[in-house]
């Protein structure tokens, strides 16, 4: 019998701390740990799939969750599915991207539904609607929506047809910009890299810091994907400032 997992910390919330090594100096060195042992050389071709995926899951973390809207405009479903392959591109012209794979019997509803009517809306993903997020996941069939069961609120979009996350602390209005569909060695296509562009950003006034510019992080209490089924917490952050060479020194 798994020994029980301490309850969920609601009491913790994101802190500033020194950077791991403050009397670091350039040259020093910084090597791994002696326990970690020799470095081992894999080749993602030579493994099973499955085993590759859970190698790159967990290696590439932690990953930003785009919880993402899309409509379906001949039925007018709105589909609702958390995407961790998801980043930020660029500031000018403010741009994003998320990488939808295939699915088991096909193109998922989220890809289906961009390529016949680019749209969506990117909210991100905070600890107090973790679950009800985590519950489109659902394997649902193609007419029906998440939103009903999953205890998520909608709101109206301002230049998108599909509808914003009301819990989620930011939002972004996208429109799409660029969809390259990647295959695999034997030719079947696997996944759709999807850039946006953003129109919109909706910000909860209490997480967003006016002064500075900035989504306050304690508030904003942001998940992020790890390895499996584990979603990781930003509680604590340090900060490291840009070295700058003093160009009259060299």
């Amino acid at each position: 019998m798994s020994t029980p997992l301490p309850p969920f910390s609601s009491s913790s919330s994101f802190t500033l701390t020194q950077p791991p090594h403050p009397s670091w100096v350039p040259t020093a060195h910084q090597p791994a740990p002696a326990h970690h042992g020799r470095t081992l050389t894999l080749d993602p071709a030579e493994m099973a799939k499955p085993d590759a995926y859970k190698l790159l899951i967990s290696a590439v973390v932690p990953r930003p969750i785009a919880l993402v809207c899309t409509e379906d405009k001949e039925t007018g479903t709105i589909n609702v599915a958390p995407y961790s392959y998801f980043n930020l591109v660029c500031h000018d012209p403010p741009t994003l991207m998320i990488s939808v794979n295939a699915g088991r019997t096909g193109p998922k509803d989220t890809l289906r539904n961009l390529l016949s009517h680019p749209e969506l809306v990117i909210n991100t993903m905070s600890e107090h609607f973790v679950e009800s997020a985590n519950h489109t996941t659902t394997n649902f069939p193609h007419s029906q929506s998440e939103l009903p069961s999953s205890g998520l609120t909608t709101t109206p979009s301002l230049l998108v047809s599909p509808p914003r996350i009301a819990e989620s602390c930011v939002a972004f209005e996208c429109r799409v910009a660029h969809i390259n569909l990647l295959h695999n060695d034997d030719g079947k296509q696997t996944a759709a890299v999807v850039l946006v562009r953003v129109l919109k950003v909706h910000v909860k006034e209490g997480v967003w810091n006016k002064e500075k510019q900035v989504v306050d992080m304690k508030e904003f209490a942001p998940v992020g994907r790890l390895g499996g089924v584990m979603y990781g917490r930003v509680i604590e952050g340090f900060e490291l400032h840009r070295p700058v060479v003093n160009a009259s020194s060299k």
